[in-house]
């Protein structure tokens, strides 16, 4: 279950209905002609017209003006003609061709809509789509039920508050800013989870399924009814949809795109990743205490049916996925999408943080080369931050991209997106680089451990490393001339010049550890005073703070106000940053999908893949490499209660774990950009 609250999910406040009468400033609209699809041939000549003028209907309707106190936020590429106020809301019950809950009968899956009041008299428009988990509070009063690492907070981010079936909020800024502009949005409750009959089965078949069933409904695929009974078809649809999202809903846009949806267009997966494996495991290792399971239930706790209707399901997961030895069963082949990557269609414009410790940068960027290899036109943003959704950390620069590239795949106008180059890079805050791929063209740049150079000094040396379980990472990189016992810290050269890297270091480890079946880490460090991004797993920070003041991207009401807080880049001066690291099982150095046990009397040479990165390295600092056994940072170590303490002795979750490294073996291999 990916958390949505570590970063402030955007969250809609609540403005006095006397302050819903500022309008947004006057937008200029684009000339550019428009391409249609066989379906969007339907429109009538009149919209047709408005639409290859690239301007929409206009109804100067009561209502229309924005809501809140805040600045408005708006982009020169289509002005809002439509009502807010007025746009219908409704909600539909798609008949999924699966049975996820197993009670005999297909699921029906709750898809909420805001659209258009034209829609009702002929006009046709595209939509934007999001299906998540997270459109309602969970039930129970678990600590993790409450724990800001996992779940949502603010009951602002919820649909339908007052829990009626009529949504009178739709969270994120989709709509606000959206509807106003000729769009739908549909917004879809993950099997299993507030409405939606089936199981949260973190992204089973069955889920992905009940998900593609309300696209197919939007196209005519599949049937629905309203909360009476009534069919209901959506006649109002152009045949073009755009799948859109942060973590979660992002995930399900990748797994659906892999499907023959033929009305997908685009996806803009935003923090995401196309495979489960790496992101509930860390290199072999039970990423936290029973979570697979612990996900299904926590996205199950959301449902308003009965949430124990799918205990018994939840309770197959901790054998399918191997809880005991974290290995790479049929249970995570199901759940991974790379190799189906090849069958997307939709376009992708993916974003993603090169510091997110939620949805790390390898899991996200394993799956950006999955779509490149695909071949389907397709975008990248690299952002310094952790896991957020660029219109709070980048709105500036963000809005008018996703409106432009929405405008381009759904409504066929020629805005000229596609032609600007494929990659962005923040370099630092706000200030951007362009590239015509990624990786960026490097060279490998091998330095050994010993002395942290490209030419190994002559004679051997041997280090020991202790085991310490609650070892957070900050404290295993700090200060790394003292010297300590619980970690080995190799040093560089002050550098003369500039050095970037742009894609995956990897380290090559030859080492014996007393014990099998322990973790083994590795960083590589940044050594230098200097301003850095605080985006840190140690202290849940993500490269943005709140600060005062509101902005309103968009149109809204009293319950809905398009309203949200304004961030800022969180900077700060420190002495060290971690550019990358990896802990992975001594036992799966050679597989994931079994364990490889480990003899105490004997070297093993450990290739260890760092987190991608595209990363500087300033002249003056000096490059380090910290190597140690459990880093609690990224794992939940039983008995340490997140690494505030050690286990108790005879509690310890893996034996006291002596490693012994060969140094003059043991290399550094870094992606180096030449200029």
């Amino acid at each position: 279950m990916l958390s949505e609250a570590a970063d402030s999910t955007l969250r809609k406040m609540r403005i006095p209905a006397a302050q819903h009468n500022r309008p947004l400033s006057p937008l200029v609209s684009s000339s550019r002609p428009v391409r249609h699809d066989k379906r969007s041939m339907d429109l009538s000549k009149r919209q047709l017209v408005a639409l290859a003028t690239g301007i929409l209907l206009s109804t100067a309707l009561p209502g229309a003006a924005s809501a809140g106190a805040g600045t408005p936020v708006g982009n020169s590429a289509g002005e809002p003609r439509f009502s807010y106020a007025e746009a219908i809301r409704e909600t539909v019950y798609v008949e999924a061709p699966v049975d996820g809950d197993r009670d005999g009968r297909n699921d029906r899956i709750v898809a909420d809509i805001i659209r258009p009041k034209e829609t009702g008299s002929g006009l046709k428009v595209p939509v934007i789509f999001q299906a998540s988990p997270y459109f309602a509070p969970e039930a129970g009063s678990s600590a993790q039920a409450h724990d800001r690492r996992y779940r949502p907070g603010p009951k602002d981010d919820y649909k339908d508050p007052e829990d009626d079936g009529v949504p009178t909020r739709f969270p994120e800024y989709y709509d606000n800013y959206f509807v106003p502009r000729g769009y739908a949005v549909v917004q879809v409750d993950m099997p299993g989870t507030r409405y939606s009959e089936g199981c949260a089965t973190v992204d089973g078949k069955e889920v992905i399924l009940g998900v593609k069933a309300a696209l197919d409904w939007l196209d005519g695929r599949a049937k629905a009814t309203d909360k009476a009974g009534r069919q209901v078809e959506a006649t109002w649809d152009t045949g073009r949809v755009g799948m859109v999202g942060r973590s979660h809903r992002g995930i399900l846009a990748n797994m659906v795109a892999t499907m023959d949806v033929p009305n997908l267009k685009t996806i803009v997966p935003i923090a995401t990743f196309g495979s489960w494996y790496p992101y509930l495991r860390t290199g072999g290792l039970p990423r936290f205490v029973d979570y697979p399971r612990w996900t299904a239930r926590a996205d199950g706790n959301t449902s308003k049916l009965d949430p124990q209707r799918c205990a018994a399901i939840y309770d197959e997961i901790p054998a399918q996925t191997d809880e005991e030895n974290g290995t790479y069963t049929s249970w995570f082949a199901e759940r991974d999408y790379h190799a189906a990557a090849a069958k997307i269609k939709a376009s992708v414009f993916m974003v993603h943080g090169l510091n997110d410790w939620n949805v790390t940068p390898d899991t996200g960027l394993d799956w950006w080369k999955a779509v490149s290899t695909a071949g389907v036109p397709s975008r990248l943003m690299l952002t310094e931050k952790a896991h957020v959704d660029p219109i709070d950390s980048h709105r500036t620069h963000w809005l008018p991209q996703i409106h432009r590239w929405l405008d381009h795949w759904l409504l066929g106008i020629d805005n000229g997106i596609m032609k600007e180059p494929k990659v962005q890079v923040e370099r630092t805050p706000d200030r951007w680089e362009t590239y015509g791929s990624w990786p960026v063209a490097n060279a490998t740049k091998k330095l050994w451990l010993n002395g942290m150079s490209e030419t190994l000094p002559p004679g051997a040396r041997y280090a020991s490393i202790d085991e310490k379980y609650e070892q957070r990472e900050s404290d295993i990189v700090s200060d790394p001339e003292r010297q300590s016992s619980t970690r080995l810290a190799l040093l560089g050269r002050p550098l003369t010049e500039d050095l970037r890297i742009s894609g995956t270091a990897e380290v090559s480890l030859t080492v014996k550890a007393s014990a099998s079946g322990t973790p083994l880490s590795a960083f590589l460090v940044d050594y230098g005073t200097d301003s850095y991004t605080i985006a840190d797993e140690d202290t849940y920070s993500t490269g943005i703070k709140e600060t005062t003041g509101s902005e309103c991207i968009g149109r809204g009401t009293s319950s809905d106000t398009g309203c949200y807080p304004v961030y800022e880049h969180d900077v700060q001066t420190r002495p060290f940053e971690i550019v990358s690291k990896v802990t992975i099982d001594t036992e799966n150095r050679e597989t994931f999908l079994q364990d490889v046990p480990v003899r105490p009397d004997t070297f093993y040479t450990y290739k260890l893949k760092l987190k991608p990165d595209d990363y500087v390295f300033r002249s003056g600092h000096r490059l380090g490499l910290v190597v140690a056994g459990t880093n609690c940072t990224i794992m939940e170590v039983p008995g340490t209660d997140w690494c505030s303490y050690a286990p108790e002795p005879g509690n310890e979750p893996w034996p006291r774990t002596v490693f012994d490294v060969d140094i003059s073996k043991s290399f550094i291999t870094l992606p180096v950009v030449v200029k």
